[in-house]
């Protein structure tokens, strides 16, 4: 009698245990630029279900991706560590693959560090290492991820291999694809809409069973193919007529944003009605800065730069945060976020412990998002991209090259290894980055590059390696 009185309030602890620990909901919104939302300044922009997530939490002002492509970023994400330790550089090696590769090659003095390779089976993230659903799982949450991954197939997909109880990876919006092969849905049912569906009813599930979720949503919106819903295309041609935004992607553009938004009401919408709304942490974000529209940056304004660029289009992003009783609403802050910081952060607001021997490249801001005093980063933003790309046979330039960069105390330091030249930018100055003061501060322009030094050791950047088809 006395060993079943002790089991009976063991597990009546561990079920109450289980019902405080706060709910995670992670949107992850693929290439959404920092003036995509409506709530982020941009008029155009129909976004009312996030504009309200805004208002009912913290924003921030200064948010950053960790590459300004998809995979680094999400790897980084996931891991909340930095390339050299997740191995994922690139989305493909484009100087190896694209028709005019050896060309490529032939103007490149150095080669870039080797890079897990997406779409070969079992070479993306390596399952072994430690992600934020395996944290999560630890400590006795449910997880599920529905929508994009892009970090892998065969056991680096998104799949049980990397600490998810349910997944479906998803991809186009029409006739999407789905891993493993689903037989629920047509090619008219739009991707967004389903995937938010199988979110719904995995946290339905888990309320039912009283047990705590970590749901990650990464949309396949508003990533290209640009097929959005009809019925969107019609409403923003007939608001845009005459206007300088009556373009059809801009217009295109316009709708797939309204789809991800009606997908973030319908998430929220499920929380307040099974009564959880009050223990989740809700997180939105996207993956990298906007390409480009109509030939410019209009989602990416006013900065300089689109996604593929690591100049402020390209990098940064938004992040919204609620937690009711929490994150005070309509709050703001203007300390630097970057994605390494997600997963620090969400496990500390969580009340959950990250493997020690896993080491964290980002900081946790769980004390600024619950209202203390937002401190100064110490900790500079780094970015290693190594992407060679868009190489143009006249001109023999590339649209994107190895360039290293760091960010401390709004300063910005970008290392050209390629030339061995490097811009610096003082944002608080200069956030367009239009003047370049490398030669002109050399105290800043030295503390970066010594930080930089740092930063590539600690990370365990390889060095450069001298390509011998250079030149010929």
């Amino acid at each position: 009698m006395k060993y079943t009185l002790i089991y009976f309030l063991l597990l009546c602890g561990i079920i109450l245990n289980a019902q405080d620990k706060p709910n995670i909901l992670f949107i992850l919104a693929d290439d959404l630029g920092i003036n995509a939302l409506n709530c982020y300044g941009n008029n155009i922009v129909e976004s009312p279900n996030i504009d309200r997530l805004y208002s009912e939490g913290m924003h921030f002002t200064n948010g950053y991706s960790n590459d300004p492509t998809c995979a680094p970023s999400r790897a980084a994400i996931m891991t909340g560590q930095l390339a050299p330790r997740t191995n994922i550089y690139r989305v493909v090696d484009r100087y190896l693959m694209a028709k005019n590769a050896e060309e490529m090659r032939q103007n490149m003095k150095y080669l870039p560090p080797a890079s897990n390779h997406l779409y070969s089976k079992d070479n993306g993230l390596s399952p072994d290492k430690l992600n934020m659903a395996k944290v999560f799982k630890q400590h006795g949450y449910r997880t599920a991820a529905f929508g994009k991954w892009h970090l892998g197939v065969g056991r680096s997909g998104m799949n049980s291999h990397m600490g998810f109880d349910e997944a479906i990876e998803t991809k186009n919006h029409y006739g999407f694809s789905t891993v493993p092969k689903q037989n629920d849905y047509d090619d008219l049912v739009y991707n967004a809409d389903y995937c938010t569906k199988k979110g719904n009813e995995f946290m339905k599930r888990c309320v039912e069973d009283d047990q705590p979720f970590f749901l990650y949503m990464p949309y396949y919106l508003v990533h290209a193919p640009f097929d959005p819903k009809p019925a969107y295309v019609a409403h923003f041609k007939n608001k845009l007529l005459g206007t300088e935004y009556d373009h059809e992607r801009v217009i295109d553009v316009l709708a797939m944003i309204r789809s991800l938004d009606d997908s973030v009401g319908e998430l929220m919408q499920t929380l307040k009605e099974l009564g959880v709304d009050d223990n989740t942490i809700v997180v939105f974000t996207s993956d990298n800065g906007h390409y480009q529209v109509k030939g410019n940056n209009m989602f990416a304004q006013p900065y300089r730069g689109n996604k593929g660029d690591v100049w402020e289009g390209g990098i940064r992003i938004p992040y919204i945060f609620s937690w009711p009783d929490h994150i005070k609403p309509g709050s703001s802050c203007s300390t630097p976020i970057v994605h390494v910081d997600l997963l620090p952060t969400l496990a500390d607001l969580a009340n959950v412990q990250v493997n020690p021997n896993h080491p964290l490249d980002g900081i946790c801001l769980s004390k600024v998002l619950m209202g203390k005093k937002a401190p100064e980063r110490e900790m500079p933003l780094v970015w290693f991209y190594t992407n060679y790309s868009g190489f143009n046979s006249k001109t023999k330039q590339f649209k994107s090259k190895w360039v290293n960069v760091i960010q401390l105390n709004d300063y910005k330091l970008i290392e050209d290894i390629e030339t061995s030249q490097y811009e610096l930018y003082s944002l608080k100055e200069d956030p367009l980055e239009m003047n370049n003061i490398f030669s002109l501060d050399s105290d800043n322009a030295q503390q970066l590059l010594d930080e930089l030094q740092k930063a590539k050791e600690q990370a365990g950047l390889p060095p450069p390696t001298p390509n011998n088809e250079y030149g010929k």
